[in-house]
């Protein structure tokens, strides 16, 4: 059974994703995307420091293993409407297609509409996976494009509307 729970700082040790799969082909390009050891460090920070900017983060877990965690950053931005970034989402290679970054999804978004966001902006990685992915949770392409939010111009730019959310 997967259990979803808030992290805080406290619960985000260095070594939060020693054991998370994490291996991605681009298939469009072929490019491989593996995370080494020093990745995963920096990610366990970056979460953190996502979290002291006002940020939320969630993570599922099943057994006591990481199985799914997903990060939206505290500081909002945008001319055309309030976006707050959606810096990670992302589940365990063996537990893909089971729901766990769709619930993920949807508890970042309940954050970003505390933090009274209008919008989730997401510099997605431009696979064909990653991008249905979004597009079958309602996600469109970004109808502002917010350089501070963009993690390589290779990305595709999407955007959530969070009134689309369930009340």
């Amino acid at each position: 059974m997967v259990i979803y729970k808030e992290l805080t700082l406290e619960s985000i040790p260095d070594e939060l994703l020693l054991g998370f799969r994490h291996y991605q082909v681009i298939r469009e390009s072929g490019e491989v995307r593996q995370w080494s050891r020093e990745k995963r460090l920096w990610i366990a920070g970056y979460l953190r420091e996502q979290l002291l900017r006002g940020g939320a983060a969630e993570a599922a877990w099943e057994d006591g293993n990481l199985v799914g965690f997903g990060c939206v950053d505290g500081i909002l931005r945008g001319e055309s409407a309030r976006y707050a970034n959606l810096t990670m989402l992302f589940v365990d290679d063996t537990r893909k297609r089971q729901g766990i970054g769709s619930a993920l999804f949807g508890k970042i978004c309940t954050h970003a509409v505390r933090m009274q966001a209008d919008k989730l902006f997401i510099s997605a990685i431009p696979s064909a996976d990653t991008l249905a992915f979004y597009g079958c949770l309602g996600c469109t392409d970004a109808r502002e494009i917010i350089a501070e939010y963009v993690d390589t111009e290779q990305d595709q730019f999407l955007e959530y509307a969070l009134t689309q959310m369930e009340k």
